[in-house]
């Protein structure tokens, strides 16, 4: 038998980073053997009694605790012999001291599971840590000596958890302390060691993390219609983006590959540029990674532009829809007569700015609608209010004038020029290959200009989710552009490997079908705590709720407070926020979503859009006021209304299913939010102030 495949636990990763540099060699040894062969041998290779065929292997006075099948073996944790390896590990009820040579008490109870439901409870600051923190421990787990004096002044847990570390470094500290059950680490993801070597270049710094293991599921997907168009479809957490990774590698090694193609990966935001590129070094050779190109759609279009001409400042939304407001105030639209024209400026009346704003960048600029009359033809399924000709003329006038006044970019434009410049006969940097993760929310324009950047549809890779799609569908993948024919050329993942049941299905009973629509929920693979539903807080005690949460939870969870996010419908509320969490004791930061650094310490707040595409262990999803929602009163329309909470419930659902583990939704004094309003309590442990 081949030796099998190596895959090993993010924790297990930590405690490896930890093991003694001077016995690594044998720590080298014993896995390569284990590899090779590792049924237990009752001796060095022992079965757990009382497990779920967990195996442990003895490394002088270290314990190797692993899983393995016919072709892989999975590396659960290492663990040093002493009190500590039997708290997180099967210890015998009513058993006396440890033995100094047997480890047979291993062998029985595995420690319980978290319990399911997360409760408030007053504050018990002072819990104090099980020993004291030195400088020889912090030396042993190679802790950088910039976080040391921090960890030394640590007396309680809630000290220890405030650090703004690194996430890396506070995981390390946090899994040596209080060590995860063994039990509990076979749950957590597996990641794909090449060989021994990558164990020993990790241990020396010179590999920063690993591959996720893909199932079979999706393994089958990786070398499945290699020719395009392709596309991936599943929810939050199945894994699309992983697949779309591994698929880099089979496309530039399939048979017939010259080893001169180019590829280029697409993200949906710039926070996920840096981690793909990571990841698709470990993958590729350096050879295969210098034709490998990876951006953002926005980022291309904005190359594509700026080759040709020096580009300006972007406007940013909040921007443009203070700039339309202004312009609507004193706009009167051009018409044969005074009176069609006031007929033309009542029926614009009825339009909110969002919704306008939407029009132009979606329907106009996102179809690369060249005049009026091709406006006046376009179908518009899924807008939710029908458009004579009479106010399509007004709303074309408007975007000509809204067009004209500013010298500011936007990315609709920036993209339609782009489209027009690779359109161009002159235009020869086309890539062999182009992936796009996220496509469901690319603008019919975008989705052109990825298509014609490739140099034919059978390099064309899509992955998509309906579900997070933010806005309506309102074409079809071929009306966006022929070569994007997909039928009988897709694929769905079901399985969601990042948050837990709980969360999955809370976040899925916000949704509602379109028409014609099915929505399957996924297939959670994990548990975990019931996530908190806290209603009728005061706006102004919301952060220190919203603190109390991360506090708990990520001693609940044994997190550092930097793995939360708090994500929020607009800025301005998301700064007021981190402003107040550091009132409470919280360290935070609010990031605008192209500023967005994953590594910096604390919690991150952001809106929920910049949120796309990324996960986070503990998840609080506030600033619900006033204002930042729809309700039926502001729209003269019933359709206008209707197509904004649809957004907003899609919204919603993008920002609950970032959420890996824990999760809180707070619901201020008075919030009317449809969605939040018509939540299944069953799903939620509710708390009310």
């Amino acid at each position: 038998m081949s030796k099998r495949q190596i895959t090993i636990k993010p924790s297990c990763a930590r405690d490896l980073a930890a093991f003694p540099a001077a016995q690594s060699s044998q720590l080298w040894e014993k896995i390569n053997l284990l590899v090779g062969d590792p049924l237990a041998d009752g001796r060095m290779k022992k079965k757990l009694r009382a497990s779920n065929d967990i195996y442990r292997l003895r490394v002088g006075d270290y314990r190797v605790f692993y899983q393995f099948g016919d072709e892989w073996i999975s590396l659960l944790g290492i663990r040093r012999r002493n009190e500590a390896t039997y708290e997180a590990v099967p210890e015998a009820s009513g058993s006396g001291p440890l033995p100094p040579e047997s480890d047979d008490d291993l062998d029985t109870v595995l420690a319980p599971e978290l319990e399911k439901v997360f409760t408030f409870r007053p504050h018990d600051i002072g819990r104090r840590l099980p020993f004291e923190i030195g400088i020889g421990w912090l030396n042993s787990l190679g802790v950088p000596p910039s976080a040391r004096p921090a960890l030394m002044r640590c007396r309680t847990e809630e000290d220890l958890l405030a650090l703004a570390l690194p996430d890396d470094v506070m995981a390390r500290v946090v899994d040596a302390m209080f060590p995860p059950s063994i039990e509990h680490v076979a749950q957590q993801p597996d990641l794909v060691v090449a060989s021994t070597d990558d164990l020993v270049r990790f241990k020396e710094g010179d590999l920063l993390g690993f591959l996720l293991r893909l199932d079979d599921e999706q393994l089958a997907l990786t070398n499945w219609a290699l020719s395009g168009p392709t596309m991936i479809k599943g929810g939050a957490g199945t894994g699309k983006s992983t697949v779309a990774i591994y698929r880099v590698k089979a496309v530039l090694e399939r048979p017939g590959a010259t080893g001169t193609e180019k590829l280029l990966f697409t993200t949906y935001t710039r926070a996920l540029v840096a981690a793909s590129q990571q990841l698709l070094g470990q993958l590729l050779t350096p050879e295969q990674m210098k034709r490998v190109t990876v951006s953002s759609c926005d980022q291309v279009a904005c190359d594509i532009v700026g080759a040709k001409r020096r580009l300006r400042r972007f406007e940013v939304d909040t921007e443009a829809r203070k700039r339309l407001g202004g312009l609507r105030s004193k706009f009167s639209p051009p018409a044969e007569s005074a009176f069609e024209s006031k007929l033309r400026a009542r029926a614009l009346g009825r339009l909110t700015d969002h919704y306008l704003l939407e029009e132009f960048d979606w329907i106009i600029a996102g179809r690369d609608l060249d005049n009026v009359e091709d406006y006046v033809a376009t179908p518009r399924p899924g807008r939710g209010i029908a458009f004579p000709e009479r106010l399509r003329r007004a709303v074309w006038d408007l975007y000509q004038a809204f067009r004209a006044s500013t010298t500011k970019e936007r990315f609709p434009e920036v993209r339609r020029e782009a489209l027009h410049a690779v359109r161009d006969p002159s235009w020869l940097r086309h890539w062999d290959y182009v992936f796009v993760d996220e496509a469901q929310d690319l603008s019919p324009t975008a989705l052109a200009l990825m298509a014609e950047v490739c140099r034919g549809p059978e390099g064309l890779f899509f992955a998509a989710d309906s579900k997070q799609s933010l806005y309506s569908r309102n074409y079809t993948w071929t009306s966006a552009h022929p070569g994007l024919q997909f039928r009988g050329r897709s694929a769905t993942l079901k399985r969601n490997y990042r948050s837990t049941r709980e969360v999955d299905q809370a976040a899925f009973s916000v949704l509602r079908p379109e028409e014609d629509e099915v929505l399957e929920p996924s297939s959670s693979m994990h548990e975990g705590p019931i996530p908190v539903l806290l209603r009728g807080v005061s706006t102004t005690d919301e952060a220190k709720w919203i603190a109390r949460f991360v506090q708990q939870m990520s001693r609940y969870l044994r997190l550092g407070q930097g793995a939360a996010a708090v994500l929020v419908p607009r800025a301005e509320v998301g700064e007021v926020l981190a402003a107040g969490l550091h009132e409470a004791g919280v360290p935070a930061t609010f990031f605008a979503g192209r500023d967005l650094d994953l590594k910096a310490a604390g919690v991150k707040v952001l809106t929920m859009h910049s949120a796309k595409g990324l996960e986070f262990p503990i998840v609080v999803v506030a600033g619900l006021h006033e204002g930042t929602y729809s309700v039926p009163e502001d729209f003269e329309e019933t359709g206008l209304y209707a197509e904004r909470i649809r957004h907003e419930r899609r919204l919603l659902y993008v920002a609950l299913t970032r959420a890996m583990r824990g999760l809180m939704l707070v619901a201020p004094n008075g919030c009317r939010h449809e969605a939040v309003e018509s939540l299944d309590s069953s799903q939620w442990s509710v708390e009310n102030v």
